[in-house]
């Protein structure tokens, strides 16, 4: 009985961070939708502006991003490429993962080690933000040193162990060093490669004890290779460092190692072996800078606005809206899904919330009037792609501060395209029926009065465009301001409806705390990765050899188009969009063409690898929406019609970038 006590003590300890993490994450989420409304409300209806709603909203997207990281992890929903982990028995992916995990205690011990003196150096000398709170930079830099404490906790308590408790004392002899360490009040002396060495050689110590041959034998198997590369790389040419860069991306991503941890790691290693050492100290700098922007706050807001919608049956009503509205021409259903996919899209923000969310209302209607499963779910796929290329967008909330690009420009640049996706894949679906009759059945036909009835169903729907869109372009409201009022409308609606129960609410804010924090820790370790590529002027080398191919316009835009469509198999949208900009974004520059316009050609290139194999997100969310009636292969195969109508509208736009850039023009 004693030992299963012990045994079950780390669970137990688990569960507790994960739960706090859960709640913390969920409180800040609400915290952040009450005060930026309070300061919407007060300003537009009783001229009163506050002086703090702006910075406190800022430190709240930094305590969701860290705090939340623990929950993140234990509910492992950090974003990995799985393809080869499914080759393995259940048994061997068990055993993979857990010694993975040990990989990612590593980094992030690393990363918490220079946070926390980030955080000291600021403590004692009393750095503020200037502002009018005039905020000492410790208070909310804290949530940072917290998070990643409760981040490595989290990792190393949800890894079964084989040798009792004692497994986990070098791990945490090496936590606490961390910290002491990095707050100035222990100092043994070394150089930061020593405390390094420390850090790695503890962590895998206990990596030892807790998992035994197997997964010292996976660690190595991923590390060494790793090390030895950058090692033997440290004094060739740019450009061979940049091709060893290229390829420990992908073996780590290929090795099952989530995004977020291969990112960290390659930053660690790069400084490490190719910068001087000192440069680790820049750590704790770049994860505070990538998240300390009050614009990053509409994430959570526009995530938990879909996640609420997701929770309610106007998406029911306003797919019936849409059916009877269309009537009985042939593939009245399909057609009916595209343009409720597109309305869902204007205020959900989200393509697996889309995807998801017309999966269950549509995929089993067309399926029981006699679709062909790979029109039925093909064009589902295809509707759900639309969640992050009609504004509200997250994807382009992510790409406009790191391109320098204002949110609501790119906000109104995706309308026009969006409206063309929705009518080419309209298009497809014609010709698919008109090729093969007997992929979908004639529609029923409706009088004018049940169609005049049917529109109650697009009601919610227009009021939220209407607070969203409305109070964004009318001023009253910035892009993160119109998310919260956004939610709010959706709030009101769905208790006037009595379809949101509090349960579910609390979900949906937890949906919102998950998908913030895995997305912006993702965007911590891209700007560490980013930094050891700018140190090294990669981009700017890429830049020249670019230049010195004397490409095309239109051949570079086939090679960056070839790119992502490639990157778009194997990794998921926003990180490919985190990874990939600090090395793009110079080439564009460079070319001379507009950053808002290729925002809008971006968004449209990672939506095209939500819907191609291997790891296509909404065709997963498809298939587990469908009961399993509906194979993955059947839903790849009905995509392939509509990744032609992406390419084609893509080159469209290429070939006339005013589709994309004369709304925005109109505004300036």
């Amino acid at each position: 009985m004693e030992t299963r006590s012990r045994a079950q003590a780390p669970l137990i300890i688990g569960n507790l961070i994960g739960f706090s993490s859960r709640w913390l994450g969920i409180l800040a989420v609400l915290a952040m939708l009450v005060s930026v409304n309070f300061e919407v409300i007060g300003r537009s209806f009783f001229d009163h502006a506050t002086i703090w709603v702006t910075e406190v909203t800022t430190y709240l997207v930094v305590a969701i991003t860290f705090i939340g990281a623990a929950f993140v992890a234990i509910r492992d929903e950090n974003v990995r490429v799985d393809l080869l982990l499914n080759c393995f028995s259940a048994a061997n992916q068990s055993v993979i993962k857990n010694s993975l995990s040990w990989i990612a205690v590593f980094v992030t011990l690393v990363s918490l080690w220079k946070v926390t003196g980030f955080w000291a150096e600021n403590f004692h000398s009393g750095a503020r933000n200037w502002s009018l709170m005039n905020t000492p930079l410790w208070i909310p830099q804290l949530s940072a040193v917290l998070g990643l404490t409760g981040l490595v906790s989290a990792l190393i308590f949800t890894v079964p162990v084989k040798s009792g408790v004692g497994s986990y004392l070098p791990v945490f002899t090496v936590l606490i060093f961390s910290l002491l360490e990095g707050t100035g009040v222990v100092s043994l002396g070394l150089t930061p490669v020593q405390s390094l060495s420390c850090i790695g050689i503890l962590t895998l110590i206990s990596a030892g004890l807790a998992g035994g041959i197997p997964t010292l034998t996976v660690i190595c198997g991923v590390v060494i290779p790793v090390a030895l590369l950058f090692f033997a790389t440290d004094n060739s040419a740019l450009y061979i460092k940049s091709l060893g860069l290229i390829g420990v991306l992908f073996f780590l991503l290929f090795s099952g190692l989530p995004v977020v941890f291969s990112l960290l790691a390659i930053g660690v290693f790069a400084m490490v072996f190719w910068l001087p050492p000192v440069t680790l100290n820049y750590i704790g700098e770049r994860a505070w800078e990538a998240v300390n922007t009050f614009e990053l706050a509409a994430i959570p807001m526009f995530v938990l606005m879909g996640a609420i919608l997701v929770r309610s049956n106007a998406s029911t009503e306003m797919f019936v809206a849409a059916r009877v509205g269309i009537g009985r021409m042939r593939g009245s259903l399909a057609h009916a899904s595209i343009m409720a996919s597109g309305i869902f899209a204007a205020v959900s923000g989200s393509s697996l919330a889309t995807a998801a969310t017309m999966g269950r209302v549509a995929g089993p209607e067309m399926m029981r009037e006699g679709y062909k499963p790979e029109l039925a779910y093909g064009v589902l796929a295809a509707g759900g792609t639309l969640g992050i290329l009609i504004p509200p967008s997250i994807a382009m909330i992510v790409y406009g501060p790191l391109a320098g690009v204002p949110v609501t420009e790119l906000f109104m640049a995706g309308i026009v395209p969006g409206l063309l996706m929705i009518a080419a894949f309209a298009l497809v679906v014609l010709i698919w029926i008109s090729i093969d009759g007997k992929a979908a059945p004639a529609g029923k036909s409706a009088t004018m009065r049940e169609k005049f009835v049917a529109l109650k169903g697009v009601v919610p729907f227009v009021i939220l465009m209407m607070m969203v869109l409305g109070s964004l372009y009318a001023g009253i409201a910035t892009p993160t301001e119109a998310g919260a009022v956004g939610v709010l409308g959706a709030l009101v609606i769905s208790f006037i409806r009595r379809t949101l129960t509090f349960p579910e609410l609390i979900r949906a804010l937890e949906e919102a705390a998950i998908a913030t924090s895995f997305l912006l820790m993702i965007a911590v370790s891209a700007s560490v990765m980013s930094f050891a590529i700018d140190f090294l002027s990669m981009p700017q080398a890429l830049v020249q050899f670019v230049q010195g191919m004397e490409l095309s316009d239109l051949g570079l835009f086939i090679a960056i188009v070839v790119l992502y469509l490639f990157l778009g198999m194997f990794v998921e949208p926003i990180s490919m969009v985190l990874m990939t900009l600090p090395i793009i974004l110079p080439v564009i520059a460079a070319a001379g063409w507009d950053p808002l316009w290729f925002g809008i050609v971006l968004v449209m290139l990672v939506e095209i690898g939500l819907i191609t194999p291997p790891v296509g997100m909404i065709l997963y969310v498809l298939s587990g929406v469908s009961d399993e009636r509906v194979t993955l292969g059947q839903i790849s195969m009905g995509t392939i019609p509509f990744v032609g109508a992406f390419l084609a509208m893509i080159f469209l736009f290429f070939a006339m970038p005013s589709f994309v850039t004369f709304l925005p023009d109109l505004m300036r």
